[in-house]
């Protein structure tokens, strides 16, 4: 067995209603409203990782619903998808594990390679149904999703390529949920989105910003509240108020829905006052007259019909076998007549279609002269569609890949029922609540359309049905639906997947009498002259009959093989009468003391023998005389009354009791003939119960044994039992263990952002951390002086908020930091006049990913002030050397040339260009030619010192004698020496 047909085996079933079984006990019990909030199933394919984070960054994290986040992801795929959906919301987001129960306000995310399902609010993993081929895990989380949790279930579908969701988004609204869908047009890839809205079924078509504030509305309004008090349920829902919305319905559509059932009804209702948020029904009615297309929304809302091919598999297999053999007793010439009501889209009508010539293929020995199929609706555009015969490529997920190469065309993205299988159908729009059926049936399909009428309105359609199938047809059922306690109509045949046959022999004629057929009727109150007069020969015979029914037949009575009276002829007033207490109409309870026996046992043999039972000279005391009378019992073999027996009561006149013979031997005679009789029926009587003790030996023994069965079954879930008990306190001593970690953890992280918060307040270092898209993440308080921004700015682009300093190129430089992952480091000053070190860097996390940009801003206004004023002393120092008439020039320790005045430029004749980066040495050597200098210089003496020396560009013929003086200082900022040389030149004649 597959793992899904396990987690649909352990789905829970649902009761006639369709409502779950242990629904309404589950909502008696006291269950904490903590356990019942909304599971949000999301879709998405190709183009929908900006959606989803569209959708989280304006969804609040304590908004009590759970998400569950359903992606066409490769096989193949080994990347973590949590960790990139986390930076998305605060909320906890986690990779799906093998039974994962579903929380609040947490994320869930399916892994790679499996498909998803969901019972009990547990997440449950699956084996890929198709490895190989097109998978539809949208769909399947969605439908198990809907038969979970009902109208706690939200789809939501965004950006992808194919049409998964559409038929996930059917299963939601099926059970009351909600659906909302991303605009196309704000959608990367609009096929996704489109064909969930195809389905007419969609609430809300929103961009995905704007779906968690209509979301939150919709599930918060009151209507939707689980367990309102009597009080607000009364001002909300209103009978009054319900009788005029389904007047105004009737009003607009002709149709009357006052015979489906209130409860879903109001639900669906409930909906549409949620969607316009209307306080109550009373305001609804006003926006229905004020706004009558919402009468056809409405219209539509009630007449959700979801179906899909070969809606339950496991059934129509069933459903094969049976007609398999249907049809291998029909005759060759006569057609095979199907009836599908509520045929919904056409994908049941097509998939019956599909199993008949499946079938007709397998009794090839016996030709199948025609297969007619008539699928009805009471939607005419789901008819539109179902005759158009063109579906989603979602199909393959339910139809297996030999019918689709068999009984359908591929067109682009779409798929189309071939001409073969579409001309066996014929769509029609039909009430099956008032229009007349179709007759002669083989089979008749009619699934998941009772459970939403009421019980009275089915008691009446299921004589309906028996009356349009043939002998021995099909009436095929949805799961959630039974045929009411009309046992004697239909046998069933697998009543797992509701699968019956009508029962030979029974009659559903007098059954249907008040059912309010939609056909024309004739006018029969015409006036006694218009009146046509009976005819005299008739009327004679007529009156004729009457008479010798009533007068000289005997008294007979027609009952089933139940013994319940179905029709009685004559007077049996000598034979039956009702008893006392409940009035039972059935011929052994209503029989007289002394033909009770006798009459049962008659009737036992009947049915038995199949043949006629002649019982004679039976006794019964009447007024101290004796009657005798005798009874016959048959079995009719009729068309219409096959099955049935009838009994006949024959009276051979009264015997006087006390009466005394002359003879002796006579009487002695006839009183060993009467209790020879007596033996006789004693014999009999006991021979039947004998049969019938031993039907009932191997029916206990039967039972003893199915017992047995059971009892090992319980003694083995016991044991199971046991051991789940113990791995639930192993597992509970775990889950201890591990919130005690959680804990201190949850410690240890409060300490830590308690730290760094101290940390960042003791540095006054402003600091914003930016993603890649340049989204603000967190930001210091010292911030706040720089940009004007608030707690709510979370999330907005940093370039959508105001500064108080003029940098424009601020977004071009963090693009460069992220993409060229380099440090960029600047100096910007304020509107107030303060400077602030700016430094840009990539923002790193532990694995060396890349995940935005860090801005730190560090206050340097002080040491601008310092720089400036340097810089003005430096310039004023280098005015008075310049002013210097003699030449002069700065040295530094190392005897390097720092600074020289004009007058020394012009004495040497030398450029500023030439003498930067120059030392004393090279300077002597290459224009004054010695090397006494340089030992003078590091002497340190001020002392006036007279050389002559011939300068390397001296032309005239002349020696210059220069006058040296120095003068050491120390640099008071540097702490380091340097050295001031003066040089007084004078020109002497060579």
């Amino acid at each position: 067995m597959s793992d899904k047909k396990k987690f649909k085996e352990s789905k829970i079933k649902e009761n006639e209603s369709g409502t779950p079984k242990g629904r309404k006990n589950q909502e008696l019990t006291t269950e904490s409203k903590n356990s019942l909030f909304p599971i949000v199933g999301m879709g998405g394919s190709a183009g929908s990782f900006h959606a989803f984070e569209s959708f989280f960054k304006h969804m609040p994290t304590d908004s009590g619903m759970a998400f569950v986040i359903i992606l066409h992801l490769d096989p193949s795929h080994k990347g973590q998808i949590a960790e990139v959906f986390q930076p998305y919301t605060a909320m906890p987001v986690q990779e799906v594990k093998d039974g994962t129960i579903v929380r609040p306000d947490h994320v869930y995310i399916i892994p790679p390679n499996k498909d998803i399902g969901i019972h009990n609010k547990k997440l449950l993993l699956l084996t890929l149904s198709k490895p190989n081929g097109m998978r539809q895990p949208i769909d399947y989380f969605l439908q198990s999703l809907a038969e979970d949790q009902w109208n706690k279930a939200v789809a939501v579908i965004f950006s992808g390529m194919g049409s998964d969701g559409e038929t996930g988004v059917r299963m939601i609204k099926e059970k009351l949920g909600m659906a909302m869908v991303q605009d196309p047009e704000t959608a990367e890839y609009r096929s996704m989105p489109e064909a969930a809205i195809g389905t007419n079924l969609v609430d809300y078509v929103l961009a995905p910003e704007d779906m968690p504030v209509k979301l939150i509305q919709y599930l918060r309004h009151p209507v939707l509240n689980d367990e309102p008090s009597e009080k607000l349920r009364g001002e909300i829902r209103d009978d009054r108020n319900l009788q005029k919305i389904l007047m105004l319905i009737r009003s607009k559509t002709g149709h009357d829905f006052s015979l489906y059932k209130k409860s879903t009804i109001s639900r669906r209702i409930d909906r549409r006052v949620a969607f316009h948020q209307q306080p109550d029904y009373a305001h609804y009615i006003n926006h229905l007259r004020e706004n009558p297309g919402e009468v056809d929304v409405l219209f539509n809302e009630l007449l959700i019909g979801v179906t899909k091919f070969f809606r339950d598999p496991e059934a129509f297999a069933a459903l094969k076998d049976k007609m398999i053999l249907l049809l291998q007793m029909k005759p060759v010439e006569e057609p095979v007549r199907v009836w599908v009501a509520g045929c919904s889209t056409g994908e049941e009508a097509y998939s019956i279609a599909m199993l008949l010539i499946e079938i007709s293929e397998i009794l090839r020995t016996r030709k199948i002269s025609k297969i007619q199929i008539f699928a009805t609706d009471l939607d005419a555009e789901a008819i539109e569609h179902a005759r158009a015969g063109v579906y989603h490529s979602n199909i393959v997920a339910d139809v297996s890949s030999e019918r689709i190469d068999r009984f359908f065309i591929r067109k682009d993205n779409l798929y189309s029922v071939k001409k073969e299988l579409r001309e066996m159908i014929v769509f029609a729009q039909h009430n099956v609540i008032k229009d007349a059926p179709f007759t002669r049936l083989d089979l008749l399909c009619c699934r998941n359309v009772m459970i939403y009428l009421t019980t009275d309105l089915q008691k009446k359609i299921i004589p309906v049905f028996h009356y349009a199938l043939h002998e021995k047809g099909i009436l095929f059922l949805g799961t959630a639906e039974t045929i009411g306690g009309f046992n004697d109509m239909f046998t069933a045949l697998d009543p797992k997947w509701k699968i019956f046959t009508r029962k030979v022999g029974s009659s559903s004629v007098g059954k249907m009498i008040d059912f309010q057929f939609n056909i024309s009727r004739q006018n029969f109150t015409l006036s006694s002259e218009a009146s046509p007069k009976p005819s005299g020969r008739k009327g004679l015979s007529d009156e004729f009959n009457k008479i010798i029914l009533e007068e000289y037949s005997p008294a007979s009575v027609l009952i089933n093989d139940r013994g319940d009276i179905l029709y009685i002829n004559g007077k049996t007033g000598k034979y039956l009468e009702l008893p006392s207490g409940e009035v039972a109409m059935n011929i052994i309870h209503m029989a007289r003391e002394e033909l009770r026996y006798v009459l049962g046992n008659a009737i036992h043999e009947a049915r038995l023998q199949k043949k006629l039972i002649h019982v004679n000279d039976i006794k019964l005391k009447e007024d101290g005389k004796v009657r005798k009378i005798d009874i016959k019992v048959n079995v009719l073999e009729s068309n219409s009354l096959h099955g049935y027996l009838i009994v006949v009561f024959e009276d051979k006149g009264i015997i006087e009791a006390g009466r005394k013979t002359v003879k002796k031997d006579a009487a002695s005679i006839t009183a060993v003939e009467e209790l020879e009789k007596e033996l006789m029926y004693t014999k009999q009587q006991l021979h039947g119960t004998i049969e019938q003790m031993e039907t009932s030996v191997e029916e206990l023994k039967s039972t003893n044994e199915e017992l047995q069965s059971t009892n090992e079954e319980l003694q083995s879930t016991n044991e199971e039992s046991l051991t789940t008990k113990e791995e639930m306190q192993s597992l509970n001593e775990e889950l201890m263990t591990i919130n005690q970690q959680y804990q201190n953890k949850a410690e240890e992280l409060t300490l830590l952002n308690n730290d760094m918060k101290n940390l960042l307040d003791s540095t006054e270092i402003g600091t914003i951390f930016l993603d890649n898209n340049l989204d603000i993440l967190r930001f210091t308080p010292q911030v706040k002086k720089l940009f004007n921004v608030i707690v709510s700015d979370v999330g907005r682009p940093i370039t959508h908020v105001v500064s108080n300093f003029n940098y424009p190129s601020i977004e071009e430089d963090i693009k460069e930091v992220v993409d060229k992952l380099t440090v960029k480091e600047l100096e910007v000053r304020t509107k107030e006049g303060e400077w602030y070190a700016v430094r840009i860097m990539p923002y790193r996390t532990l694995d060396n990913f890349i995940n935005g940009a860090v801005l730190t801003f560090n206050k340097i206004t002080h040491y601008k002030q310092m720089e400036f004023q340097l810089k003005t002393l430096e310039n004023y120092a280098t005015l008075l050397f310049n002013l210097l008439d003699e030449p002069a020039i700065l040295l530094d320790k190392k005897l390097n040339l720092m600074e020289c005045n004009k007058a020394f430029l012009k004495a040497f004749h030398l450029k500023e260009n030439e003498t930067r980066e120059l030392s004393l040495q090279e300077l002597i050597q290459k224009y004054w030619k010695t090397e006494s200098l340089d030992k003078i210089l590091k002497q340190g003496t001020d002392i006036p010192i007279k050389s002559d020396f011939k300068t390397e560009d001296s032309k005239d013929g002349h020696v210059q004698t220069f006058t040296i003086t120095t003068k050491p200082f120390i640099n008071e900022m540097t702490r380091e020496p340097h050295l001031i040389v003066g040089i007084i030149t004078e020109k002497k004649d060579m």
